[in-house]
């Protein structure tokens, strides 16, 4: 007798358990890609965080307080002269200065270009720059009647130190700087001039020790941990926390020993009864402008002046605004 399995019970029992073997084979494989994906997710996770476990705890802690160290050979670009001061019509001889904690600082005085000295400016770099960076700094000073002396702070260029504490320490340093200059020219007032790093060490040696009788800050922070939070972002995709930026600086002071918390520019400002110059660029994506509108709203000196770079980051206001700089600058000075 002849069966039509196409048809009756004997195909749909046989159809089902054909679909019933399908489902299962497809479960089965789906389960296997499930359990697969949730192996390999899980292992990038993992590595993931060993990663950032890694940065946070050992990268990070030493990437602010231990800068690349650069001389005039790895900033040419900045030296387009050369090296050598009298290049751009300097009269410059070194000097070397001993820190409190016994580092040897390298520095060169530059003198006044005009018959009388009005002052001495000590000019402070940036971080991972160096003293040389700013001759064109003390050739506008010293066009002007004012000395200058170029410091390469700790850690920075030739001078010792294996660690930046943005003024923690420098500060101090600054106090030697500044027994240094009044043992040679005892009755020349001094000055302070720095940029971003050097701007934040400047406000706080003015804050601790009265013999800077007038500074001029460019670009700089007012509290150290904000500043560490905005240069942290850049290491995780623009997220800024805190957790993050506590956890790295608890690290950095272990290492470096200072207290970065207590570094705070903003609190020497407003102890400053001098004349200050403040200058910042309106579009600084590493320091806001309003870090520096802190410093400047604080400061109690009825002679402080505030000047805003239109268009102007953080590495080109002179760029941007050379000849105006040039010009607040000069009328700034004369009224020393």
């Amino acid at each position: 007798m002849y069966i039509d399995e196409r048809s009756g019970f004997g195909y749909c029992f046989f159809s089902n358990i054909g679909i019933g073997l399908l489902l299962y084979v497809i479960t089965a494989i789906q389960m296997q890609i499930k359990k697969k994906l949730f192996r390999n997710t899980a292992i990038l996770l993992a590595l993931v965080a060993s990663a950032v476990y890694f940065v946070v705890d050992h990268v990070l802690p030493y990437s602010g307080i231990k800068p690349m160290r650069r001389g005039p050979d790895q900033m040419k670009w900045l030296l387009p002269n050369g090296p050598d001061p009298a290049a751009y019509g300097l009269k410059a001889s070194p000097l070397l200065i001993q820190s409190p904690d016994s580092l040897k600082l390298t520095a060169l005085v530059v003198a006044s270009n005009t018959d009388t000295t009005k002052a001495t400016v000590v000019i402070l770099h940036g971080i991972s720059s160096c003293k040389e960076t700013n001759f064109e700094r003390a050739k506008l000073l010293a066009d002007q009647g004012f000395a200058s002396l170029l410091l390469d702070l700790r850690a920075h260029g030739s001078s010792e130190g294996m660690y930046c504490t943005f003024g923690y320490h420098e500060k101090n340093d600054l106090k030697a700087v500044a027994d240094s200059l009044k043992r040679r020219f005892p009755d020349r007032p001094l000055g302070i001039w720095g940029a971003s790093l050097g701007g934040a060490v400047a406000l706080q040696a003015m804050g601790t020790d009265e013999r800077y009788q007038f500074g001029i800050i460019e670009s700089t922070f007012h509290e150290f941990d904000k500043v560490a939070m905005e240069y942290g972002a850049d290491w995780f995709f623009g997220v800024r926390s805190w957790w993050l930026t506590n956890r790295v600086l608890q690290k950095s002071a272990v290492i470096a020993q200072f207290d970065p918390y207590s570094v705070r520019p903003v609190d020497a400002a407003a102890r400053i009864t001098d004349p200050v110059l403040f200058i910042h660029g309106d579009k600084d994506a590493r320091i806001p402008m309003w870090f520096g509108e802190k410093n400047y709203e604080v400061c109690p000196a009825p002679g402080k002046r505030w000047f805003k770079v239109q268009g102007g980051g953080h590495n080109d206001l002179w760029r941007k605004a050379g000849p105006a700089m040039k010009d607040q600058i000069s009328s700034f000075l004369t009224g020393i």
